[in-house]
């Protein structure tokens, strides 16, 4: 299922394309709610009690980004690969904006981790505290 693209980034702000008022706040996922004992064991039921809440936004003005909390002592990329795991169950969301990148990610783990949610998720904006070279983001 691909999704059409609800948002934009215009010079580090996020715009609706259509136009509309809306409003979005972060959505913070514990990435060890998402993994929570060893590598490639997802918590399917969380994930599953999350994509019901996002349903319920649909059709209002109300949007979240995903919010990465880095949690457990591990690579970047097990955390890439957790959060592209959640972006694979929560794909049929139209209330999720994009993502944010981990603060604690380097240019080069940024820049992989919006190539590996972009794959299946061309529909997603990236928000960052910070600018990153090469990359479009939300500036929050």
């Amino acid at each position: 299922m691909k999704l059409e693209k609800i948002f934009d980034a215009k010079d580090g702000k996020l715009i609706k394309i259509d136009g509309a008022d809306f409003h979005i706040k972060a959505l913070p996922l514990s990435w060890r709610e998402v993994e929570p004992d060893e590598e490639g064991s997802y918590n399917e039921e969380k994930l599953a009690a999350l994509r019901l809440e996002l349903k319920a936004l649909e059709g209002t003005s109300q949007f979240v980004y995903i919010s990465p909390v880095a949690d457990k002592n591990a690579a970047a990329e097990e955390l890439t690969a957790a959060m592209k795991h959640a972006a694979r169950r929560l794909k049929d969301c139209t209330a999720i904006a994009g993502f944010a990148i981990p603060d604690t990610f380097s240019a080069e783990n940024a820049a992989h981790f919006v190539e590996e949610l972009s794959q299946k998720h061309a529909q997603y904006v990236f928000f960052s505290k910070s600018k990153i070279e090469g990359l479009q983001t939300i500036l929050l």
